[in-house]
């Protein structure tokens, strides 16, 4: 499954951390940070069909991704996502 994402300004390095001078003088290109996020979004989107959602949710212990290419707002962003399986859920 494949979701798309506009990156807008408000998800660029210097965005990330307002407080971190040095996040300050890199370039308004797509933080890592986010990224991450945006990826574990696509996850929950993937998943919540198998999950009797907000009731039922997961969390990721596992980050494995490459970002392969500076992305500056306005361009959009695609993640491919595939659930391989579905376990035998846990109780909290």
């Amino acid at each position: 499954r494949t979701f798309r994402f506009r990156v807008p300004d408000s998800k660029t390095v210097p965005r990330i951390y307002p407080e971190a001078p040095d996040f300050q003088m890199m370039p308004a290109v797509l933080a890592t940070g986010y990224f991450v996020a945006l990826a574990e979004w696509a996850c929950i989107e993937l998943i919540k069909p198998h999950l009797d959602w907000p009731g039922e949710q997961s969390l990721g212990t596992h980050v494995d991704l490459s970002h392969t290419a500076a992305t500056p707002p306005g361009l959009t962003v695609e993640i491919r996502t595939r659930l391989e399986s579905v376990a035998e859920r846990r109780p909290a």
